[in-house]
């Protein structure tokens, strides 16, 4: 039977968690209460893991049975009484109003730890505030995580709990649930000082609610006094302190960079700050992990421009959770330009933005495809403030040329990178076009959202290099001894320079050991592409991609996106003549790798920054630089060894500049594209 939720009030709101004092063997007990946020509740905030975090943990009890007939004894700890239960099990529940809540095991572990013998302690805890199975309240919560977190006294970070001194413990991660193991975790309670937060809660509150101190100073050590007395319940010293996921879990980065004050706790042991924790680490001969040192960093960065959303996928895009979508909701709230909020709509379909700037919502729900969620993330950056300078700030022409530059040559690296943070559920979602949820009206799913005011998102690359010959196909190269060799001769053929030889032999000998380990799915992205909502074009200073997000209104954005695509060329591309196969080819400035079968000689190779994305176009006219283009498909290009230096992609800087490697060409080029288009140029790339 589902747990009865209180219902929450109107407006912004929020359920509490008040657990009630009790021994550590006592069952765990508390209740619900649901407070709206303007009436400024005061509580503690948990930030846990939902699993073990650690891989020896699920062999602790949670549950402990007492004894029928209660056998007292003396505790040789404190010289308190106490019962000692009569058996011991590895699941427990939470009593709330007369009903019972299943706990996940970790946070029993938390709760029990958490628990003080005489005060009773408010806790924000997700999964027993917030009711998962309403899909409207959780999209409704999550987007108000980011309030909930900052609000909160302080968030208190469960790191798990250490087998040191549990000498009841199996040596297996199996569930060997025993009563020596009940025994020496209740011992190391009453050793530790996590049992002192409740104490510590209450004092802190007493003092907030009272006359105002305003004697900062006085008020500063009051606290440091109140957390001193803390730190020296605990007499296990750094005994406690382990490895932990803890780190590796997305929602943990807001949970930490949001709070006002941050307590971490392994198991028993609380330490009061980000110093103590780290010295801890390294006194007990563990090395302070790397997830730990990032989300610190961004804690001490959370007023900058570290805290944007593109920053923040790009920093925290390896971090673990159960749903991919996590991946992008985790960080919204953290981010400093856009607003979380949740979908009052009855389903997964959003109104209108706007694409100025002014204000940048970010929807939170759960209903949505991954597609969507992959575009409304790629959206922001054309909708987020930091791209956006208002007229009375009067800020230099340079500068708004750089970041209107920046946002064209970042569109499809980040594009990819959230494609592949959101774990290529995207595509994956894209190929099962039997559901039915696709086989309503696909196309118009597709059309994705609109911008400036089209379904369309330009972008901007620059000319890799023009196709001088077309080789064997990906079939017979991997295949055959002779194709291979064969085709490692053609390079003679188009250069001279010894010096472009070698680079090319050495990439040669790379990108031939790198291809050999593609699967089906690798080779099949390299492929003709739609291009019917596609137009590349030579980039002009302040050219139409510059113009249109300057442009006052709606309707000139929408007049020049439309004069962009009445420019795209009239020639088709034919029948491929190599059998429908992917194939080797070898082009202009060092450029070389695999094309689609439709590909010829003559068509260029376009790439983008700082990834290995590419794709072939076709010149209307092969002789003229400033041709517009149609797309042919997706290209797979190997990397020049010396293309990545100290300041990034080195060779696409160069490119993307004007009258690049100080010739007259200019290789910058423009382009609009479809949503799809995009999404399956930047499917799996590399960044």
């Amino acid at each position: 039977m589902a747990f009865p939720y209180p219902g929450l009030p109107g407006g912004d709101a929020l359920r509490l968690l008040t657990l009630e004092p009790g021994r550590f063997f006592d069952s765990l007990q508390g209740t619900l209460t649901p407070v709206p946020f303007s009436a400024k509740p005061k509580y503690l905030a948990l930030s846990y893991t939902w699993d073990d975090p650690t891989p020896y943990q699920s062999a602790f009890p949670v549950d402990f049975v007492a004894k029928q007939q209660p056998e007292w004894s003396l505790d040789d700890e404190d010289g308190s009484v106490y019962v000692s239960p009569e058996s011991c099990r590895g699941e427990a529940t939470l009593a709330l109003g007369g009903h019972d809540m299943p706990l996940r095991h970790n946070l029993a572990l938390a709760l029990r730890y958490l628990r003080s013998t005489s005060q009773p302690l408010t806790l924000w805890v997700d999964a027993v505030c917030i009711n998962q199975d309403d899909i409207v309240e959780r999209n409704a919560q999550v987007a108000l995580m980011a309030s909930i977190y900052s609000r909160a006294a302080a968030v208190v970070t469960w790191l798990g709990l250490n087998r040191t001194g549990f000498w009841g413990l199996g040596e297996t991660s199996d569930a060997n649930y025993s009563l020596e193991a009940g025994a020496d975790m209740r011992s190391s309670y009453l050793r530790g000082n996590s049992k002192m937060l409740a104490p510590w809660f209450a004092e802190h509150i007493a003092a907030k609610s009272g006359p105002r101190n305003r004697d900062i100073l006085e008020s500063r050590a009051a606290e440091k006094e109140a957390l001193e007395r803390m730190t020296v319940v605990n007499k296990l010293g750094n005994a406690m302190v382990i490895k932990t996921t803890y780190w590796e879990r997305v929602w943990v980065v807001q949970e930490v960079c949001l709070a006002q004050k941050v307590f971490f706790v392994y198991g028993p042991t609380v330490f009061v700050d980000t110093e103590t924790v780290q010295s801890a680490h390294q006194k007990n001969g563990l090395k302070v992990a790397s997830g730990m040192t990032r989300m610190l960093e961004a804690r001490d960065a959370r007023f900058s421009n570290a805290m944007r959303l593109e920053t923040l996928i790009e920093k925290f895009t390896a971090q673990m959770c159960t749903d991919p979508r996590d991946k992008i909701y985790g960080l919204v709230g953290l981010a400093n330009d856009v607003n979380p909020v949740e979908n009052l709509g009855d389903s997964g379909v959003l109104a209108p933005q706007n694409d100025n700037g002014d204000n940048v919502d970010f929807i939170i729900d759960y209903r949505r495809s991954f597609y969507d969620i992959w575009c409304d993330t790629i959206q922001y950056l054309f909708r987020c403030p930091y791209y956006f300078v208002p007229a009375h700030l009067d800020l230099d022409k340079d500068e708004l040329r750089r970041l209107r530059h920046e946002r064209l040559t970042n569109l499809v690296r980040f594009s990819g990178l959230v494609q592949n943070t959101l774990q290529d559920e995207v595509e994956r979602e894209l190929a099962r076009l039997t559901s039915a949820f696709w086989t309503d009206k696909p196309n118009v799913h597709l059309l994705g959202p609109e911008l400036f005011p089209r379904h369309l998102v330009p972008a901007r690359g620059y000319v890799a290099g023009k196709i001088v010959d077309l080789g064997p196909t990906y079939a017979d190269f991997v295949g055959s001894s002779r194709h291979q060799t064969v085709w490692k001769t053609k390079c003679r053929k188009h250069y001279r320079k010894e010096f472009d030889l070698e680079k090319l032999r050495q990439m040669e000998e790379r990108y031939a050991a790198k291809i050999l380990d593609y699967d089906e799915t690798d080779v099949a992205r390299i492929t003709l592409i739609d291009g019917e909502n596609f137009v590349a074009f030579a980039s002009e200073e302040d050219g139409p991609l510059d113009n249109i997000t300057t442009s006052p209104t709606r309707d000139n954005r929408g007049a020049i996106m439309d004069d962009i695509m009445s420019k795209r060329p009239t020639n088709s591309v034919p029948i491929p003549l190599r059998e429908g196969q992917v194939c080797r080819f070898l082009g202009t400035n060092l450029c070389m790798g695999l094309v689609p079968p439709e590909t010829a000689v003559g068509d260029w190779v376009i790439r983008f920054w700082d990834c290995d994305a590419a794709i072939v176009v076709r010149p209307e006219e092969a002789s003229d630089p400033k041709s517009s283009c149609a797309l042919v498909g997706r290209a797979d290009v190997a990397d020049v060894w010396d293309r990545k230096g100290p300041l990034g992609d080195n060779m696409a800087n160069t490119a993307l500049s004007r009258n690049s490697y100080g010739s007259s060409e200019d290789r910058r080029i423009d382009m609009v594209m479809s949503w799809h288009t995009l999404q399956r140029i930047t499917a799996s790339i590399i960044t």
